[in-house]
């Protein structure tokens, strides 16, 4: 009887065993799906997005990410009300240049996990050392915590110029520096080539369609007037201090718009309009950001390299322009279920061969490639190098920001479409921020 109840009891065991250590290896075999918010277009994603994922998930088999491309027109609207309803992704991709304020605080304690306990000592395989090794990691803090790793880094803006056309027209890149002589050469380069009474140059392009991009295109011009949303968009961010509908808006506003009128496509266009006008001889300058090089590269050809000039961002008498350097830096929901994983996803983006796949169109965070940037995108490279000569500002980080985005871009193009007058379009605008504040 004592015979049979020990082997039962061992049979029992070794199943309970081999049970136990086959739940196990299917925990293990367990394939996790990540899923990544961004708004990358089609070209980022076959070039660089996807060759990052296969790469990453050839160490990582049993992770899945899982990306989900939306529209960057609508990316920010999404991104807050998926936020406010709990199904955002389990990676989102943000932007220091809109703020990371209004989606942060959109959850008690915040929407995105710390990263500080991740970060700390972190070496990846190829001896990047994330902490010593990664700029702008200062730059993604909220609640004294680090809530995102910086990615990429972008720089704006320059003037674009078409080489010939500048030369055909006796012009000098140098008449671009300052807004006046900027205009009278935009009114040269608009030219009817063929006589048949439409104009087949426009000597300068800008955005008017409402959408976020265009929020840079006009920012700049404020700025570099003296003006913007609040002075020197520094706090505090109360009603009593707005001034975007001052003096100096108004006159950098009123400049814009007689640029427009004279020497610009009329109607309603989009960034991705004007680049391509430029691309296609139609619009013989714009301003671009370092980002746009690699647009302009594939839609060029051979003239990418030997007609394309760039020229520092005008500036209004004796003021210096204002530019802006922002980066796309990656957060991990606060909902996610596999935050592990997902950390180790993003640490990888920071990595080398991540980060020379990104530098296509952006500058590279990990400081160990930047001689690899340089000698592969020297155009971005001098892009970068021209914009340390000047001060770099940022929007205002604030809960309201998404609101603020929408005025701004509406206000301007209000203004340069003549919807409104210059004056009204502003009054508006400082009205509905006021609102929001509230």
């Amino acid at each position: 009887m004592k015979k049979t109840l020990c082997i039962i009891l061992v049979f029992v065991m070794a199943m309970s065993f081999v049970w136990a250590n086959g739940t196990s290896e299917k925990k293990a075999d367990k394939k996790i799906t990540l899923t990544w918010y961004q708004w990358f277009d089609a070209e980022t994603h076959e070039k660089e997005l996807k060759p990052i994922i296969a790469e990453f998930e050839k160490t990582h088999p049993n992770v899945h990410i899982e990306l989900s491309a939306i529209s960057s027109e609508t990316y920010w609207d999404r991104l807050a009300l998926d936020i406010a309803s709990g199904v955002e992704g389990d990676i989102v991709t943000l932007d220091t240049g809109a703020g990371l304020a209004g989606y942060y605080s959109q959850r008690k304690g915040g929407a995105f996990i710390p990263l500080e306990k991740y970060i700390k000592g972190k070496v990846l395989d190829d001896g990047t050392r994330l902490e010593q090794d990664v700029y702008l990691i200062d730059s993604v803090k909220k609640d004294d915590h680090v809530i995102a790793l910086p990615y990429i880094m972008f720089s704006a803006p320059m003037t674009a110029y078409r080489k010939s056309q500048l030369q055909a027209a006796g012009i000098s890149a140098d008449q671009l520096g300052n807004w006046d002589s900027y205009l009278d050469a935009a009114k040269t380069l608009t030219q009817d080539t063929d006589g048949d009474g439409k104009i087949d140059i426009y000597g300068w392009g800008h955005p008017t369609f409402v959408e976020t991009l265009s929020r840079w295109w006009h920012m700049h011009w404020l700025w570099t007037a003296g003006g913007g949303i609040f002075p020197n968009e520094e706090a505090p961010y109360t009603a009593d201090r707005l001034i975007f509908n001052g003096k100096e808006n108004v006159q950098a506003v009123e400049f814009m718009k007689k640029m427009h009128d004279e020497t610009a496509p009329s109607g309603i266009k989009t960034v991705t309009d004007i680049h391509a006008m430029f691309a296609n001889g139609s619009v013989a300058t714009c301003q671009i950001a370092v980002w746009t090089l690699a647009n302009l590269k594939a839609m060029m050809g051979d003239d990418y390299n030997t007609d394309l000039g760039m020229a520092n961002f005008p500036s209004d008498g004796d003021k210096a322009p204002v530019l802006v350097s922002w980066g796309n830096p990656l957060a991990i929901s606060s909902k996610c279920e596999h935050p592990d994983e997902a950390f180790e996803f993003i640490a990888f983006l920071h990595g080398k061969y991540a980060q020379k796949l990104a530098m296509r169109r952006a500058a590279p965070t990990n400081k160990l490639v930047y001689d690899d940037y340089a000698r592969d995108n020297p155009k971005q490279a001098e892009f970068i190098q021209a914009c340390q000569n000047f001060e770099m500002r940022n929007v205002p980080d604030i809960i309201q920001w998404n609101e603020f985005d929408h005025i701004v871009q509406q206000s301007i193009s209000d203004a340069l479409l003549g919807t409104k007058s210059v004056q009204e379009a502003l009054d508006w605008g400082q009205e509905e921020m006021k609102k929001a504040l509230q």
